[in-house]
């Protein structure tokens, strides 16, 4: 009678062994991988090829004195005083959450967290860290309000840069009074 030889020299153990050896190698590579693609990654430009985006906001005619308009789809807010325009971003600084203009009090509120921000968008309570950012805006050549929402205008320790339709034709942002709103690939 043959002896059946195979099944003697499969040892369970030697086959366990191997299983765990290579699921071992496997995820050791899954993991190296994955750190090699975070470590490209973090040196890989980070530079949006959408377009800028520019947004018409109406002639400035439509906009009397002391009022704060919101635009829904652009997240923004125009503000116009007796000394001229802001262009106020609607994103809280804190968290990014949108605030809302309260007419009573001539403040913007973030109503998560309780942020709180004047007429001009300066952070006066609650946690954000810092203004609202302060849109460029200029006039086109049909003399529309036009808002550059990649554009973000440094301020000051005073009171906001105000745009007159006067001076917003001959306005031209120099270098270290814009920066560009960097966003990213999303």
């Amino acid at each position: 009678m043959p002896l059946n030889t195979k099944a003697s020299n499969t040892d369970p153990k030697q086959g366990r062994r191997r299983f765990l050896l290579r699921l071992s190698w496997t995820g050791l590579s899954l993991f190296l991988a994955a750190f090699l693609a975070a470590v490209l990654k973090f040196f890989w430009p980070q530079v949006s090829s959408r377009p800028a985006r520019s947004v018409q906001v109406g002639f400035p005619e439509d906009y009397r004195p002391g009022q704060v308009v919101y635009h829904r789809g652009q997240k923004l807010f125009i503000v116009r005083d007796e000394k001229g325009f802001l262009s106020l971003s609607a994103r809280c600084t804190h968290l990014g959450c949108m605030v809302v203009w309260n007419r009573d009090h001539s403040m913007f509120l973030c109503p998560c967290h309780g942020g709180k921000y004047d007429a001009e968008g300066r952070n006066v309570e609650g946690p954000p860290p810092r203004p609202l950012n302060l849109l460029a805006l200029r006039l086109d050549d049909n003399g529309l309000l036009v808002v550059d929402q990649d554009i973000v205008l440094k301020r000051g320790k005073g009171p906001a840069p105000r745009f007159s339709p006067e001076t917003l034709n001959s306005t031209r942002l120099s270098p270290s009074q814009a920066e560009p709103l960097n966003l990213g690939k999303r």
